[in-house]
């Protein structure tokens, strides 16, 4: 069971899950919603969704349909979801540098009043349009790609009271796996950020979903959703990670 959200009005929930397409009324897709909505938290990121998934009675942005793959009603690489109303702000572009439909940021308040930025994303695997999708990539080259579109667009993502959270497709530290040079590039593109979620691990398994915020926001607690229920039924090929963190 996930512990109570501080009453600190200053404290805020994060979470974010890949939940590998789980649809609302299918039986993983209940059990992940109702997970989602019983953590308590603020802010949601769920990356390869259905917004129904999805807690009711929030706000909810999301990266649009088309990251380059057969189209499918109501799915999303990246979807935000936030208890306050979203302001009018919103992106679902980024820079036309990164890979599309993976990428959305947009700014809410917490009840405390601080407005704090949250930007959604889904960095592309290994794998992305090698063998499937486009076809017409190397390993790696559209998560590099990712990358470097988005080192190029941080002059525009405020430097504080800023969280960045979704599946990275990466764990932190570097499992071996991943060339060194790839990892080094998604170094340097959170470069300033800390990685509230490095380290963590369930199983035995450190974590690919991520989040990772400015310096002047202080993290508390941190918690895994489990790929499975307690009754043993798969809900993704993630954990799911939450976090609070002191925003005042």
């Amino acid at each position: 069971m996930i512990p109570s959200k501080s009453s600190d009005p200053s404290s805020i929930r994060i979470g974010t899950w890949n939940t590998e397409w789980a649809k609302p009324i299918s039986i993983r897709g209940n059990i992940i919603g109702e997970k989602l909505a019983a953590s308590g938290c603020d802010v949601l990121c769920v990356t390869e969704g259905f917004a129904g998934i999805l807690p009711d009675g929030g706000h909810v942005i999301d990266a649009g349909k088309d990251w380059g793959y057969p189209i499918y009603k109501g799915r999303r690489k990246v979807l935000l979801w936030s208890k306050q109303p979203w302001t009018p702000h919103i992106d679902a572009v980024g820079s036309a540098d990164l890979p599309g439909g993976r990428f959305v940021a947009g700014s809410t308040e917490t009840l405390s009043g601080t407005c704090l930025t949250f930007v959604g994303v889904c960095i592309p695997w290994s794998g992305a349009h090698v063998s499937g999708g486009r076809k017409d990539r190397t390993k790696w080259q559209d998560h590099e790609a990712w990358l470097a579109g988005f080192k190029k667009l941080r002059s525009r993502i405020p430097e504080s009271r800023t969280i960045v959270l979704g599946d990275f497709n990466q764990r932190i530290p570097r499992k071996g796996w991943v060339p060194h040079e790839t990892h080094e590039a998604l170094l340097r593109a959170f470069e300033g950020f800390q990685f509230a979620t490095q380290g963590e691990s369930s199983e035995g398994q450190r974590l690919i979903d991520h989040i990772a915020h400015t310096p002047d926001l202080t993290r508390r607690r941190i918690g895994v959703w489990e790929k499975k229920s307690v009754d043993g039924t798969r809900l993704s090929d993630h954990f799911g990670v939450w976090c609070d963190f002191r925003a005042g």
